[in-house]
């Protein structure tokens, strides 16, 4: 069998191309051609999945990029904000400390002018306040750290101490009636003998409100003959208040009353001649006269509208 392929090409003008080729050899140049496009085709095609990937791998980086600039961004806004609370914080401290000097300075005045205040006005009814006396300083050490506010601890302290005296003191008006009869000499109300009175009578309506003078406890809560229903509260610094002639008692022995309380009622029991109360203040067990105590609360009712100060 010839193994010969004649392959005869005809021209437009009629001129005929004759080419013989090896059966063979075609086939070699048919499977050399087909490994040919084949390489083609696969190169081509990782071509194509390489540049997608590179593609996408570019958009990726973009995106990133994109997103890293805003971070920065944003961080750099966040440390402009920080930046300007830290600021803001300085300003507020200095603002601060120069409030607290402006108030510090201020309560230092208003102290001192309480304290001198309290020590006039008490002073004018004989009144001794307590000394104002540092801890001692036995029996201890330690490094020495200055104090800016020395003076103003120092005032403090003093004028605590004022005002808790001051809550022991029996000042101001146990009820709200005008006074019928001062203390010392005067004509007895019932047999017009002259006799000594120990207090102060007020004038009062049946069932009206008696008050605490001052901080203490009740010593006494009773009927007390010619007295009638009658309260002592004790104040623990040598004063004693007694309210008698009580409509009726709201306290009983051993209890502890706060200045303006309520301890009783008004009223006409015992040896009476109409609806009072009498009030006594003493002394280390000698009647003194109430009245100078009254004004001594008129006077601390009128400064305190000026410096705020409430002694009660």
């Amino acid at each position: 069998m010839d193994e010969r392929l004649h392959i005869i090409i005809a021209g437009e003008k009629g001129k005929i191309l004759a080419l013989l080729c090896n059966r063979k050899k075609l086939y070699l140049w048919s499977a050399a051609g087909g490994a040919i496009l084949l390489f083609l085709v696969l190169a081509s095609l990782f071509s194509f999945s390489f540049y997608t990937k590179y593609h996408n791998t570019s958009q990726l980086l973009a995106e990133i990029n994109r997103q890293t600039r805003t971070q920065d961004s944003i961080i750099e806004d966040l440390n402009l904000k920080v930046a300007a609370l830290e600021t803001d914080k300085e300003n507020l401290k200095a603002e601060f400390e120069t409030e607290k000097e402006l108030l510090m300075t201020n309560a230092v005045s208003e102290l001192t002018e309480r304290s001198e205040l309290i020590e006039r006005i008490v002073g004018s009814i004989g009144v001794k306040l307590p000394e104002y006396t540092k801890n001692s300083d036995k029996n201890s050490g330690g490094p020495f750290i200055a104090e800016s506010w020395e003076e103003t601890d120092d005032l403090l302290f003093k004028a605590d101490k004022y005002v808790n005296a001051i809550r022991y003191l029996p000042i101001g008006r146990p009820v709200s009636g005008s006074i019928s009869s001062r203390f010392g000499k005067r004509r007895d109300p019932l047999n017009s003998r002259t006799s000594f009175h120990e207090g102060i009578d007020f004038r009062g309506r049946l069932g009206e409100k008696i008050y605490a003078t001052a901080d203490g406890t009740v010593k006494k809560a009773f009927r007390n003959g010619s007295y009638g229903k009658h309260v002592l509260i004790n104040h623990g610094n040598g004063y004693t208040t007694s309210f008698s002639h009580m409509h009726k008692i709201l306290v009983k022995k051993g209890d502890k009353v706060k200045r303006g309380q309520v301890v009783g009622l008004v009223g006409n029991s015992g040896r009476s001649t109409g609806p009072h109360l009498h009030y006594e203040i003493t002394l280390n067990g000698k009647p003194i006269n109430p009245y100078k105590y009254l004004k001594v609360a008129r006077l601390l009712k009128v400064t305190s509208k000026k410096t705020h100060f409430k002694y009660n």
